[in-house]
Parts: C-alpha cells; sequence; structure tokens
C-alpha cells in the first residue's frame, strides 16, 4: 500500500498537523455535528503512514472498535530498544466567549468516575515494553487562535499528571468542575513534536528519533510541568488536592516476575527482547497496516538513524 506524501519529514509533520487538526476541528462549527476524537486520531496516523519510506506500521484490531486511545511505539531494531506512549484522546468542549474555560466535558469518563483514566496508568508494570501514559488533547482553531498561540490543535500531557485532576473531580460534588477546564490543564500541555522532533533532531531528517531520545524528551517535558505549587489557587476548588502539590511522574513499575519470562531484561531501560507481535510488525513493514489481536490501534514508528 503506498499514500501519497504529505509531509517531508517527522519534524514537518509535527510542526504542521496540530494547525490542521484545530482547522478540521472549526469545520464543525459549520456542518452542525460533532467529530470524535477517533476521527482526530484517524487523521493523525493516516498522517504519519503518509512520511516517505517504510518507517511507519499500523497494528489495527480485527474488529472495528471506538474511543480515544492509542499506542504509539517507537523502537530501533538492531539493538531492540523501545518505548511505548499509551495515549488517550479527549477533544475541547470549547466555550463562545471565554477560551480558558472551555471543557473536556469527558475528561472524568465514564460518567465521572475516572475509571477510564485508571486504567490508562494503571497495570503498566505488565507491559512488556517500557510504557509512559500520557493524553492527548486536540482543540480548534478559534480557541488556538484566541490563546495567543499558547494552545495548538494537538497538545500532549502526563497520564500520571492528568489523573490527579481527574481524582479530584471524583471526590468532589458537584462534578461540574474547573478542572476539565482548558485553562487549568494548560499547565501541563505539551507538543507532539516532544516525540516526533526532539531538540537532537533534524528538523529535514527523515528518520524517526531514537527511542531513548524521545523517551528523554518526554520525561524531561513531564518533570518541567509537574508539581505547581500554585496550579490549584487558579482553579478555586476545595479539594484535599489544593493542600497539596502535584507528584512527579512516577515510573512504570516493575514486574519482577515478567523480567524472568522474557529474558530478564531490565524493560524500564528499553532494553529487552522486542515482543513478538513488534517483531513481525517490522518483518512486515511493507504491508504498512496489519491487522493484529489489539485492544487498540499501534503505531509503530521505526527508528533507522543515518549512517555517520
Amino acid at each position: 500500500m503506498s499514500v501519497a506524501p504529505i509531509f517531508k519529514s517527522p519534524c514537518d509533520l509535527a510542526t504542521r498537523l496540530p494547525a490542521m487538526i484545530a482547522e478540521f476541528l472549526d469545520i464543525e462549527q459549520h456542518l452542525k455535528r460533532r467529530f470524535r476524537e477517533d476521527s482526530i486520531t484517524d487523521i493523525l496516523i493516516a498522517s504519519l503512514l503518509s512520511l516517505p519510506g517504510n518507517q511507519v506500521v499500523v497494528m489495527t484490531p480485527p474488529e472495528a472498535t471506538t474511543g480515544g486511545d492509542f499506542d504509539i511505539i517507537v523502537v530501533e531494531p538492531t539493538s531492540s530498544n523501545a518505548v511505548q506512549f499509551r495515549i488517550q484522546a479527549k477533544r475541547l468542549t470549547p466555550h463562545h466567549h471565554n477560551w480558558p474555560i472551555g471543557s473536556y466535558t469527558e475528561l472524568a469518563h465514564p460518567h465521572n468516575s475516572g475509571v477510564q483514566s485508571q486504567k490508562l496508568v494503571g497495570n503498566l508494570g505488565r507491559e512488556l515494553l517500557p510504557t509512559i501514559p500520557l493524553y492527548a488533547f486536540y482543540n480548534p482553531a478559534h480557541v488556538c487562535t484566541a490563546s495567543g498561540g499558547t494552545v495548538s490543535g494537538i497538545e500532549l500531557a502526563s497520564g500520571w499528571e492528568v489523573r490527579e485532576y481527574i481524582k479530584a473531580i471524583v471526590r468532589v460534588k458537584p462534578k461540574r468542575l474547573p478542572l476539565k477546564r482548558i485553562g487549568a490543564l494548560q499547565p501541563l500541555f505539551f507538543p507532539l513534536a516532544t516525540i516526533l522532533c526532539p531538540p537532537q533532531q533534524q528538523s529535514d531528517d527523515t528518520h524517526f528519533p531514537l527511542p531513548s531520545v524521545s523517551r528523554a524528551a518526554v520525561e524531561e517535558a513531564i518533570e518541567k510541568r509537574s508539581g505547581f505549587p500554585t496550579y490549584t489557587r487558579t482553579l478555586d476548588v476545595e479539594t484535599e488536592a489544593q493542600q497539596r502539590t502535584l507528584p512527579s511522574s512516577p515510573r512504570a513499575p516493575v514486574d519482577t516476575h515478567a523480567q524472568q519470562r522474557h529474558g530478564g531484561h531490565d524493560r524500564d531501560s528499553g532494553e529487552t527482547r522486542l515482543p513478538a507481535i513488534i517483531r513481525t510488525a517490522i518483518e512486515r513493514r511493507d504491508e504498512r497496516i496489519i491487522k493484529v489481536k489489539a485492544r487498540r490501534p499501534r503505531i509503530l514508528l521505526i527508528s533507522e538513524p543515518k549512517e555517520k
């Protein structure tokens, strides 16, 4: 399968795609219909597939699924190093006149229980790859413009940090809280380029960054934005969360039994034998899209740096 190239490089995609997503979300105001998170995620997947070469493989579930969650896996086949970003997508319901109080209404899905966020961050120690949970927030163009360019069409945030907000939402009644607002969550945002185009990456480099580079860039972005001592002062919500700062992002717990089952390697360092499903996807990379037993779409980005 071939897809006409839309973007020249991962950096080009990371720079241009957020604005395209934002414009897409603005269209719905005229169509009088609401685009779901999975529709926007499909655009992201198709955009990655359009990159030159055959460094992207999309593993799709055998049955059509609904929901906004997906995985991005950056892998270096020669070293078997990899990092997995487990991403839950949420789209903004904008406010008509005051952009900071637009809300991610389904943040504590389902029914303000927070169960979805618990699943996102739970059981990470059972993963065969080092895994970082993230949220992807999709925002329309008029909100990005109103923010003075401080918000883009795609913003990422730590799944652990957002989970703390959701726990506060679940504890407090009524459930319509400022914690769902874009103005409250914005301090946690970092760009898609953090994964696809970290500082060491050349803008015209058609290769994906090494897994270790993407991982380090994301962890640094999370650390810079965690533990805000003043973030709750802007929310005006009386909760236990107001009495403390957000914790720094925890690492996925190490499952020693899983290490024994898979050769005893330290998965947290990325030094592990790749799972069979990943090895198979690399071998079948020319197919670009393959069906696998999976709960969500999994986007494999194959890092093969240029030889010096």
